[in-house]
């Protein structure tokens, strides 16, 4: 899916964040209308958007540079200059005719981003000043920026939005990295960086998991994966759950996966003889010498194949079931390198044969790896009766990374009607939850925001507890 001004991006290049965002104003008005668009004013266009006006005359003038807008003056009336009036070129207008829809998924959700309603955002926690005290004018005199009195700024509309539009039904972003963003916004490295930090303080990415670099995936990189929020209380309807579920036994519960094939990896590389390996020695050798930044994206892989599995399984995964999928297992091969042959002269003695076989049981490791995470969180989340989760597409949100699956949390899209927009789950004795209050995230102790993923601490509390 794509926002209406990456139809354009080749003729936008060199544009900022603020001309693009008005452009998409402009061509998602005329994608809605019947007949062609009229010319728009610039002093209307500021107030009907609640822009200010020097945004709307620069971005206009930017466009007409760039060719896809043309200015027009009226025709002399009476005393005074002729007005002048902006309007989409014959180019644009005719493209916009044949594009059809592009918002896809979150079309609600992005109309209301892209539009004049206003949207107040605050970071959560964060004490407000009164308001005689919020600042109205930078130290040089200038209007302050919309943030200061906790609009959200065209900047961060822009970018929110353009992840929107490339995640999944509930809403995690995978794939793009960082240059893409930076062609697609306009921003430069420095302020991309600021405004996804922004992002995740004002709670819209609920979680961001950097990507790495490594031998193992099959790809160069994997990209950054963005986890956001889809109901960020724009005055939209929620169309998500977020479900919390808190361990009974949470000692037996304090390792992840990866925790396991970090600790295995360790321990057979330095020779720990009292370590018993519960990690195939195939597995182990695949991962050898791999930094620790790559642990994190494989449990990011693995919850998402797991995603999959109980999207797809929910009434299956029935206690000690193992499913066959061949999609599954063909999404986990794609998404890892098989080892090349060491070199005529290496220490090996490995036919090609057995190599296949291990390169399998790597995959089938994995792919066990897979249904034990399902298994956890169906069983887990399984204990709600009340939940009906059969049939929906979910989406494994990850928690805090020292929780290990202590607490664990699901995103549900298109939930059952009447179901809650977020659900707490606790475990009061094994196999028996209880539902807590409160019945919204704003309610939630803002650790417990923290710990269960629904929120990432700001920079300066990062790894705190």
């Amino acid at each position: 899916m794509k926002l209406f001004f990456q139809l354009f991006t080749a003729a936008l290049e060199g544009a900022g964040p603020e001309t693009r965002f008005v452009f998409e104003l402009l061509a998602a008005g005329a994608a809605r209308a019947a007949s062609d668009a009229e010319g728009y004013r610039a002093e209307a266009l500021a107030k009907q958007f609640r822009l200010s006006q020097k945004l709307v005359s620069d971005a206009l003038g930017d466009l007409v540079r760039l060719g896809l807008v043309v200015r027009e003056r009226s025709l002399p009336g009476g005393k005074g200059r002729p007005a002048i009036t902006y309007a989409l070129s014959l180019t644009v207008v005719q493209t916009l005719k044949v594009s059809g829809a592009v918002y896809g998924t979150h079309t609600e959700l992005l109309e209301c981003l892209l539009s004049g309603v206003p949207i107040e955002t605050e970071v959560p926690g964060l004490q407000s000043r009164p308001a005689k005290q919020r600042m109205t004018v930078t130290k040089a005199g200038k209007p302050a920026p919309p943030g200061a009195s906790k609009q959200l700024s065209v900047c961060n509309r822009l970018l929110f939005a353009t992840l929107l539009v490339r995640a999944d039904h509930c809403g995690v972003v995978s794939g793009v990295g960082g240059p893409e963003l930076r062609q697609l916004t306009g921003f430069d490295a420095a302020s991309l960086k600021h405004r996804l930090r922004r992002l995740m303080d004002l709670g819209l990415i609920r979680r961001y998991i950097p990507g790495a670099s490594s031998s193992i995936f099959a790809r160069a990189r994997v990209s950054n994966t963005y986890f956001l929020n889809l109901n960020p209380g724009f005055g939209c309807p929620s169309h998500c759950t977020v479900i919390v579920h808190l361990a009974w036994d949470r000692d037996a519960k304090r390792f992840t996966h990866t925790d396991n094939l970090r600790d295995d990896v360790v321990a057979y590389s330095i020779g720990r003889s009292d370590w018993e390996l519960s990690t195939p020695l195939c597995v182990i050798r695949f991962l050898v010498g791999q930094r620790s930044r790559v642990y994190p994206v494989l449990q990011i892989m693995l919850y998402r194949y797991a995603s999959f599995l109980l999207s797809r399984r929910w009434s299956a995964l029935l206690p000690g079931a193992y499913l066959w999928d061949d999609e599954l297992y063909e999404m986990i091969r794609h998404d890892f390198r098989q080892p090349t042959p060491k070199a005529v002269g290496d220490d090996t003695t490995a036919e090609p044969g057995s190599r296949e076989d291990e390169w399998v049981e790597i995959i089938e490791h994995f792919y066990r790896l897979t249904h034990e995470i399902a298994h956890e969180f169906r069983n887990r989340f399984g204990q709600a009766s009340f939940l009906p989760l059969d049939g929906v597409q979910v989406s494994v949100l990850p928690v805090a990374d020292d929780l290990g699956y202590k607490a664990i949390t699901l995103v549900v899209n298109s939930p059952p009607a009447g179901t809650k927009a977020f659900v707490w789950l606790k475990e009061e004795q094994r196999g028996v939850v209880k539902l807590r209050p409160p019945t919204v995230e704003s309610g939630v102790h803002l650790q417990n925001r923290y710990d269960f993923g629904l929120l990432t601490p700001p920079k300066s509390r990062a790894g705190q507890k």
